[in-house]
């Protein structure tokens, strides 16, 4: 089993939203400049968690919103916090390490604090199937590679994803996404209350 299969919505959310990350809150303001930054009509949302960031959706720009998660629980509570997008939203289960073959196309991907959990090999395959003109990601950049999980009263939730994290850079992310036929278009920084930062690096193919 993934692990992160095994970690509650509430905990991911609890802990994220913490004044000292402030994760939640610095994602839902970079996800509204993602659905808006574009001539798109359809996206992807690789690793949608409980939908944070779904209701800058504007309903008369986009046809169709897949959420994609490897946790069938995380996509129940998608499905009800953001039922009144009706069938623009789709969720769907995929285990992008081995099943980027179950993907649907779109013209934008977004991949936010998804590629340290997969790796780079899986994300580009996972791209490729997609034929996303667009691709924004947000990585998180560490001070510290010890203690990449901000200390929280929730952090042994997240021991299990030790084996399966890899420490981002943004050249060898650009590397990887050029290796595809994807050139990058803009990068904007958030600092993070405990030092460190989201980076958020868009690319066009």
């Amino acid at each position: 089993m993934n692990p992160w299969e095994e970690i509650s919505l509430a905990d991911y959310e609890n802990h994220m939203s913490l004044t000292s990350v402030f994760q939640l809150q610095a994602l839902n303001k970079m996800m509204k400049l993602q659905f808006e930054a574009y001539p798109v009509t359809s996206a992807i949302v690789f690793g949608i968690a409980g939908g944070n960031g779904l209701e800058h959706v504007n309903l008369k720009k986009y046809s169709k919103i897949y959420g994609i998660d490897i946790n069938k629980a995380y996509l129940e509570q998608v499905k009800k916090r953001y039922s009144f997008m009706g069938s623009v939203l789709e969720c769907k289960r995929i285990d992008l390490t081995c099943e980027s073959d179950m993907l649907p196309e779109a013209d934008l991907v977004i991949a936010n604090l998804v590629i340290e959990y997969v790796g780079f090999e899986a994300f580009k395959r996972a791209i490729l199937k997609t034929e996303a003109r667009y691709v924004s990601c947000i990585i998180q950049i560490n001070t510290d590679e010890e203690t990449w999980v901000s200390n929280s009263p929730y952090i042994h939730s997240f021991d299990g994803l030790d084996v399966i994290h890899h420490q981002m850079e943004e050249q060898t992310l650009s590397d990887t996404m050029n290796e595809i036929g994807y050139s990058m278009l803009k990068k904007v920084e958030t600092p993070l209350p405990n030092g460190k930062k989201l980076v958020m690096l868009d690319f066009e193919r």
